[in-house]
């Protein structure tokens, strides 16, 4: 092994992190870190390895051909070095984790999750804050939230999600051809993210769409609709109300693709609209120092990816 000192392993980091997100400015947000800071990181890096590794653009940086052939390297490494260390410091400790999420999106993606995460860090004492008021930072380590966090927390977007109408199959399968929305109540839930303004955004789609076999359904209104629909007590009740046949739900992509997979609900209608607001995860600068954030966080963005 050759005499001269590896370069620090902060700046395997940044790099590991700008190649990930592919910018200087969203690394230093996941790092905690301003720009310069991170862009001082870098060139010590490319300084010790005696060449470029990104390309800079308008749209962000690039990977560089040297870059390329190390990055995976660098990242198992990582990896390999961040799960040692973690593992031996929770033998010597009994960590803890609260978790901040919203009920529908704890209910429908992370319960069913979680298990797989406890049973990987059985040590890791894991307690959840469901509810729709904004998380106590004081108290909750990290959130899973819709939209950006603000300039006092780390906001890292977790799912892209796309709007859209979901039946029973059954209801699906007997809707007319023409004038459809009429043929069942629309369905809501209290405490919903979804507004009569989304139904409204969401059916400006089915009006507006050049198609000579739609034509427009005079008399009705979707303000209305939405006004006159059956109220339930959760998203879960609602969604088993729409299963059995009850109306339309407007829904998140990551919210009943375990429910379309099985067969109980289906897209009705081919209209869909991109979420306006995406979950995200949400933590105080610092909060990855807490071994059992920092595992939770790798953990959550790999289960992300594989959705």
């Amino acid at each position: 092994m050759a005499d001269r000192p590896l370069p620090p392993l902060s700046t395997l980091q940044a790099f590991c992190a700008i190649a990930e997100t592919g910018g200087f400015g969203r690394a230093a947000e996941r790092l905690g870190l301003t720009q310069t800071a991170v862009s001082h990181q870098i060139a010590q890096l490319e300084g010790w390895m005696g060449g470029r590794l990104f390309d800079r653009g308008r749209h962000g940086a690039r990977l560089s051909p040297l870059g390329l052939r190390l990055h995976p390297e660098i990242a198992s490494a990582l990896s390999s070095l961040e799960s040692a260390l973690h593992q031996a410091r929770e033998a010597s400790a009994s960590p803890s984790l609260t978790i901040a999420t919203t009920p529908e999106f704890s209910s429908q993606w992370l319960a069913p999750r979680l298990e797989a995460f406890c049973r990987r860090y059985p040590k890791i004492e894991v307690r959840t804050a469901v509810g729709y008021q904004r998380p106590d930072f004081s108290s909750v380590d990290l959130a899973i939230w819709l939209g950006h966090g603000g300039p006092d927390l780390v906001t890292e977007p977790l799912l892209l999600d796309e709007e859209f109408v979901v039946s029973a199959p059954a209801l699906s399968s007997r809707l007319p051809s023409r004038g459809a929305i009429r043929a069942a109540p629309l369905l809501v839930y209290r405490g919903m993210r979804h507004t009569v303004l989304d139904w409204q955004r969401w059916y400006e789609q089915v009006t507006v769409r050049d198609d000579p076999n739609v034509e427009p359904l005079a008399g009705f209104d979707i303000a209305r609709a939405v006004d006159e629909a059956p109220v339930f007590d959760s998203f879960e009740e609602m969604l088993r109300a729409c299963s059995r046949g009850k109306g339309f739900a407007l829904v998140r992509s990551s919210l009943v693709a375990e429910d379309i997979a099985a067969g109980r609900l289906v897209r009705c209608f081919v209209e869909r609209q991109p979420a306006a607001l995406n979950y995200a995860m949400l933590y105080p600068a610092g909060a990855l120092e807490k071994s059992s954030v920092a595992l939770f966080r790798k953990w959550l963005i790999s289960e992300t990816e594989h959705s």
